[in-house]
């Protein structure tokens, strides 16, 4: 069985589930992935991304399992969705962890809930790193484990700037002083998402709700004020938005 003493410690994750009739929203660009190992039965392991929902990967046993997503480079994603081969319905419990190519682990967090056969079930994606597989461990799952198809949506290009003089789509989600802005006022470096090709329904999170026509604020701590963050100090409050796509 493979070691799941990470050694990143967990930062956060945003998780919900849908059923497949509230699967069909728009935009986002679906990543090309494979499945390269898995727990058990890997001779069918790539059945579980072949396109077809109705080839199975079954591990051939209970909880705990795990299979592993390969996005074949490092990329930020949004969106994890999986289709369980699952009889009986009833609560389960997924973990999902990356590994980026330095072979570095991160924590993004769990869905757990009650689920059934051929029901999509999704994982948004809140935190802002590049990892080269997904690593998806079913904890607690009242059947065997087995998957239909999973489908991985990019987060979009991550990069740094020295201005927020951006066009619409492009957000800043953290802010530092690094010595490398001194030529601007203030001196920040500021940490860019491009997210203009998400998809319908997506979530992030961002120091500013300018340059994100199209998106909703989601108020999330019961005062109608964004939370402190320590990561936008380069704006008032420091503080942190969740936004939605509509």
């Amino acid at each position: 069985m493979k070691s799941f003493k990470m050694v990143a410690a967990s930062i956060g994750a945003a998780a919900a589930m849908f059923s497949a009739g509230a699967s069909a929203q728009s935009g986002g660009v679906l990543l090309p992935i494979t499945i390269t190992n898995a727990s058990g039965n890997v001779a069918d392991m790539a059945k579980a991304a072949d396109g077809n929902p109705n080839t199975i990967w079954n591990a051939g046993g209970g909880a705990t399992q795990w299979i592993d997503i390969d996005l074949g480079s490092e990329r930020m994603f949004s969106i994890l969705r999986m289709l369980p081969a699952q009889n009986p319905s009833g609560n389960t419990v997924h973990h999902i962890w990356g590994r980026n190519d330095a072979g570095q682990w991160f924590d993004f967090g769990e869905v757990a809930g009650q689920t059934s056969d051929n029901q999509w079930i999704e994982f948004n994606n809140l935190l802002e790193i590049p990892v080269r597989v997904i690593i998806l461990q079913t904890t607690s799952s009242p059947s065997w484990v087995a998957w239909r198809e999973f489908q991985v949506y990019d987060g979009g290009t991550l990069f740094e700037s020295c201005h927020t003089n951006q066009p619409n789509g492009i957000t800043v989600y953290r802010t530092a002083q690094l010595g490398r802005c001194s030529d601007y006022q203030f001196g920040t470096t500021y940490f860019m998402r491009d997210v203009r090709n998400q998809r319908t329904g997506t979530e992030i999170l961002t120091c500013s709700t300018a340059n994100l026509y199209g998106w909703k604020w989601i108020p999330g701590n019961g005062t109608g004020n964004p939370p402190a963050s320590g990561r936008c100090g380069a704006y008032q409050f420091d503080q942190v938005y969740k936004m939605r796509k509509n």
